[in-house]
């Protein structure tokens, strides 16, 4: 072979890869390109085609193996262990239901009722029928507490109002003042919030003490110490008023074992000697009351002398 026919070999030879390459970039593009779609291709999920996709694999289920007779009962150790566990197991106790309150909604609202109308009588009476057995929840006794501790108020404003025209009715205040002293002194009651506690305690104590300083004024010396005595006897009250309430109470008694003092003569010489001797009596039994709340002997000296007065001149006052 010469070398003219080499070359054209050759040459022949590099025209037919390169006619070969542009064939192949002419039918499939860019080998870069198809090498991207072909990952793209790769990382979605392939879907499966409809009718071609497997049929759900089901569980192979595990064949029973032949039970012996031996098995089939069960061994008496295992038998004993299970009866005694299921002795052990106690059934559950069933929850405790909720307390609920005999009080119905009715009788509530015929008691709050009764009190802004100022029946204190009616609802004293139906609520001491409920507080006694304990069939008010506390949250009956809390609204009842809100209704007097409001009935007191309104008779205090009123009294006061009164008083300035020149009369009034100090009825309508103690009925209330009676039937708040019922609700708050009951054992539901003791759990109330201790705000709504001090707010109906302060009223009572105003209630009984504005009672007191009015008998006192008008003389009515017996009525306005059981009012005091009652304010004393109000529960939460602070220092300073029953400091109030006990400086009224010995000015009262004074005035009562004074005016017992003036009226002796004429009561002996009527021959009302057990009217007398039963005044002196009582005046003593309030002084040793008051002495009890925490007054002085020495505060007490001017009232336990006038008792001690109008002993003698009934000692000495001879019997007609």
């Amino acid at each position: 072979m010469t070398v003219e026919e080499a070359l054209l070999a050759v040459v022949g030879a590099v025209a037919l890869v390169l006619l070969f390459l542009g064939l192949v970039d002419a039918l499939e593009g860019d080998p870069r390109a198809w090498l991207r779609g072909r990952r793209r291709r790769l990382s979605r999920p392939e879907r499966p085609r409809p009718g071609l996709a497997p049929p759900p694999r089901t569980p192979l289920a595990r064949q029973a193996s032949p039970t012996s007779p031996a098995s089939a009962r069960p061994a008496p150790k295992a038998a004993a262990r299970a009866a005694a566990a299921a002795a052990r197991t106690e059934p559950e106790a069933p929850a405790p239901a909720a307390p609920r309150a005999l009080a119905t909604e009715e009788w509530r609202a015929r008691v709050a009722a009764l009190i802004r109308g100022r029946e204190c009588g009616e609802a004293r009476q139906l609520l001491e029928a409920a507080l006694e057995p304990g069939e008010v929840d506390r949250e009956t006794a809390g609204f009842l507490v809100d209704v007097c501790s409001t009935a007191v108020a309104r008779d205090l404003w009123r009294l006061r109002r009164a008083v300035r025209r020149g009369g009034g009715d100090e009825a309508p205040l103690a009925s209330s003042l009676e039937v708040t002293r019922v609700v708050l002194e009951a054992p539901v009651a003791q759990g109330l919030p201790r705000e709504q506690r001090r707010r109906v305690t302060g009223r009572l104590w105003r209630g009984y003490t504005r009672l007191g300083l009015r008998r006192w004024r008008a003389g009515t010396f017996e009525a306005a110490v059981e009012s005091l005595f009652q304010a004393l006897g109000v529960r939460g009250i602070d220092e300073q008023r029953r400091r109030l309430a006990r400086d009224l109470l010995v000015r009262t008694l004074e005035d009562m074992a004074g005016e017992s003092l003036e009226l002796i003569p004429q009561l002996l010489g009527e021959g009302d000697r057990a009217i007398v001797l039963g005044q002196a009596q009582r005046l003593l039994e309030h002084i040793r009351r008051t002495r009890e709340e925490g007054v002085s002997a020495e505060d007490l000296a001017v009232a336990a002398s006038r008792a001690r007065q109008l002993l003698e001149h009934i000692e000495h006052t001879p019997v007609q």
